[in-house]
């Protein structure tokens, strides 16, 4: 796997990312979430766990006149999402370590994905919003907010 680039992330942590790594990483989460066929403009970052890919960050749908974009998270188990790791990922989104500087982060998921809601919100998100019918009949998105700055 590439190397972690010190300008955006700490030394030490599992991250990869890169401008060659992006379409590749976004396309193995939205491979994952069964309501995305893909992102569009977006940049993502990957954390790896015994050489391999647990967990994909793919922020997308960046909205410069308001300083917001959604992020999307998709993994193989829980355990990538430590302190220092979840940190670093939204962390540059707010430095604008990412090209933008924004000021807020925020999600959607599927209100039946009660593991990914209980993620989002176990990592400081908050609920915010439902979306009746968003991903299909039947199929509401709940939306988190990660934070405003």
């Amino acid at each position: 796997m590439n190397a972690i680039l010190p300008a955006i992330f700490p030394p030490g942590l599992p991250l990869i990312h890169g401008p060659a790594m992006t379409a590749g990483l976004a396309e193995w989460a939205a491979a994952r979430m069964p309501h995305v066929a893909g992102f569009g403009p977006c940049w993502a970052v990957g954390v790896v766990r015994r050489d391999a890919l647990a967990a994909v960050a793919v922020f997308h749908d960046y909205q410069p006149e308001g300083g917001t974009t959604q992020v999307s998270m998709a993994a193989e188990t829980p355990r990538w999402a430590s302190r220092p790791v979840v940190a670093a990922i939204l962390g540059a989104a707010f430095s604008g370590r990412l090209g933008q500087p924004v000021r807020k982060v925020w999600s959607a998921m599927a209100s039946g994905n009660a593991r990914a809601i209980r993620f989002n919100l176990g990592i400081g998100f908050k609920r915010e919003a439902v979306l009746r019918h968003h991903f299909a009949h039947g199929v509401h998105a709940v939306i988190t907010d990660g934070g405003a700055r």
